[in-house]
């Protein structure tokens, strides 16, 4: 496994996008891939639905959700299933996320034990893409951060409200904060109590992605931000969350449908 940076960091208005080869996809390109997250609870449910997303022309990458394991504090555990996921996803890239409950997960963990767990993953990875939410301790954020490149794995950086719709210029200053610490992928995902909700969302996910290379995860959660996870991919976003079966977060669009979608509005020839 590898990942490539074709460009450099560069915070101005830019031209070019990262791009990163994982396994045999470039994420940070056209067309947007699509992520089907495994919801499993139990190692048989898992791997279940890693062979259907792996079997799946429609699913490009898989998000294991550990946090929604019943056994998901057992490191030892949770690594050898991940292997056994990896290898069944084959050319499919693997995002290892735990969703802490601070941000709509299950699992409930100090700074001090996230990083503790996610540097035991990180010793053997079986991923490639680990999601570190930034409003973790800071320091915990950036020694992460730094120690998966070390293993060449990507960064997905994360923050999840699902309250509300955070202002234009936070969800900008949030976006370009994970920039500076490090991260290689943008995430953010914030809940809309009207349209204009959804409009900041993704006006916030176009001006960003003129100020930053890093390719954007962004979306407006719920039945009424479902959209944005179509018409990112004209703001500049560069993957989308889709489903097969039981949605991670609310406004999931089934994965076969939510990728004839993206065919028919992202900017390509």
């Amino acid at each position: 496994m590898a990942f490539v940076p074709l460009h450099a960091e560069n915070l101005n208005i830019i031209t070019a996008p990262n791009i990163y080869q994982v396994k045999n996809l470039n994420i940070g390109e056209l067309p947007v891939k699509t992520i089907v997250p495994i919801t499993a609870k139990t190692v048989e449910q898992a791997l279940a639905q890693a062979k259907v997303i792996a079997d799946n022309p429609n699913a490009d990458i898989a998000e294991f959700r550990i946090d929604l394991l019943d056994f998901a504090s057992n490191n030892k555990a949770v690594i050898t299933l991940g292997k056994q996921i990896n290898q069944i996803l084959k050319n499919k890239p693997l995002i290892a996320t735990i969703r802490t409950a601070n941000e709509g997960g299950q699992l409930k963990v100090s700074d001090a034990e996230y990083e503790k767990i996610y540097t035991a993953y990180l010793k053997q990875p079986f991923m490639q893409l680990l999601d570190i939410e930034m409003f973790r301790e800071q320091d915990s954020v950036k020694k992460l951060t730094q120690l998966a490149h070390q293993k060449k794995v990507l960064v997905i950086m994360s923050n999840h409200d699902f309250n509300k719709t955070p202002t234009q210029q936070e969800i900008e200053q949030r976006l370009l904060k994970q920039n500076q610490l490090g991260a290689d992928i943008l995430k953010i995902a914030v809940m809309p109590k009207s349209k204009q909700d959804v409009m900041t969302l993704m006006n916030a996910t176009l001006n960003v992605s003129q100020r930053s290379k890093k390719p954007l995860l962004t979306m407006s959660m719920g039945r009424l931000g479902t959209i944005s996870r179509i018409a990112t991919a004209n703001m500049g976003g560069s993957m989308s969350f889709g489903m097969i079966g039981e949605a991670s977060a609310p406004g999931q669009i089934d994965v076969e449908q939510l990728k004839q979608l993206l065919k028919t509005v992202q900017p390509i020839p």
